[in-house]
């Protein structure tokens, strides 16, 4: 089942008893294993071909994607789940929000007894759905305290005492303020990255339309039209046929380059797009607090660095103005041309004078 994600470099999915995932710069995922036995401390990402060098940088486990592990285990996978609180192997069939524990028949039952949980929400596993953690993180240094303010300066979170004693003078908010604020920039980030998504769909779009609807429509008016003057027109149709071709293929190719460009852009684009919305899902305040800086990074080099104005796709039409005088200017008749240069011979025929006329056909006798 393709269902989990992957490791960028060696490629095995990620499972929940598996290696733990680790986030990269990039936004992508490597497990613990190639982390550890990475060939020079570089991690080479084979799906955005970033390296990564472990001796500058130090990589985080990657919160977001463990927790999507584990709600696609107890989504597709629900018999690998055992209870939390018994040792005996029960399988669990439903999810404590507030504790976050998994729960067996029995405990759920005991669960529902109890005077302090009984009010608790119990998730079944064929109904779960991710729910961001709101369990206060205790304390290190003051066990009994809850960690709920953020030091600024020092980048780390901390309680009530600690405060009081080493952090008076630091710039210190609650962590909620902090986390809803970048909130509000993580939801900008998924904007953002929508509307260039969107604008690349677009272009593919249009690419994909560009590369099959002229030739066939021409080579058929081509056909046509020298078919009432097939006696003096043969070998002229011949050359336009070929030119035809020549830039059909031309055209085809660039399309093609073009199309590659943005495809390769806008999967880049999911990559991203596709974390910024895991994160807007499963992560916790502490866990944007941390993601905050790279994801805000890779959006930015994202942003930065893709083309996004709207490709416009070369089209071309056949031109028969003139049909009339056409036996007697026979070699001079019929271009392929774009559909912009169709019409800038269509404004120099408008403004052409008789005298520019009769010089025309003088200097093609």
């Amino acid at each position: 089942m393709d269902i989990f994600p992957k490791c960028s470099v060696c490629h095995q999915q990620f499972v929940l008893k598996g290696p733990a995932p680790y986030l990269l710069p990039c936004l992508h995922a490597v497990c613990e294993t190639c982390v550890t036995s990475a060939t020079g401390g570089v991690i080479s990402c084979s799906t955005c071909q970033t390296e990564v060098n472990l001796t500058d940088t130090s990589l985080r486990k990657d919160a977001v994607r463990q927790k999507e592990i584990f709600h696609l285990t107890a989504k597709h996978r629900p018999t690998e789940l055992l209870c939390t609180h018994e040792d005996d192997g029960n399988q669990a069939v439903c999810w404590c929000r507030e504790c976050e524990e998994l729960l067996c028949e029995y405990c759920q039952n005991m669960h529902s007894n109890f005077k302090l949980t009984r009010k608790h929400v119990l998730q079944n596993l064929s109904d779960f759905i991710p729910v961001v953690s709101n369990i206060p993180t205790p304390c290190s240094i003051h066990s009994h305290d809850s960690l709920y303010l953020f030091d600024r300066k020092c980048n780390i979170f901390i309680c009530g005492r600690c405060r009081l004693e080493d952090h008076v003078d630091h710039e210190v908010e609650k962590v909620d303020v902090v986390a809803e604020s970048i909130l509000k920039q993580m939801g900008q980030h998924k904007t953002e990255l929508a509307t260039l998504q969107a604008r690349q769909q677009s272009n593919i779009q249009n690419i994909r339309r560009g590369t099959e609807i002229t030739h066939n429509i021409l080579k058929e008016n081509i056909g046509h039209t020298f078919r009432t003057l097939r006696s003096q027109l043969d070998q002229r149709e011949k050359e336009l046929l070929t030119d035809l071709e020549g830039q059909t293929k031309a055209t085809k190719t660039s399309l093609r380059t073009q199309l590659n460009t943005c495809e390769e852009a806008s999967k880049k684009c999911s990559e991203v797009l596709d974390y910024v919305t895991k994160v807007l899902t499963y992560a916790s305040q502490s866990d944007l607090l941390e993601l905050e800086s790279p994801v805000r990074e890779a959006t930015r080099t994202f942003l930065d660095t893709v083309e996004t104005q709207t490709l416009d796709i070369p089209a071309a039409v056949f031109n028969t103005n003139g049909l009339s005088k056409l036996k007697s200017n026979i070699s001079q008749f019929g271009a392929v041309v774009t559909k912009d240069m169709e019409k800038q011979y269509a404004r120099d025929k408008e403004t052409q004078t008789e005298h520019d006329f009769m010089a025309e056909m003088k200097n093609q006798i």
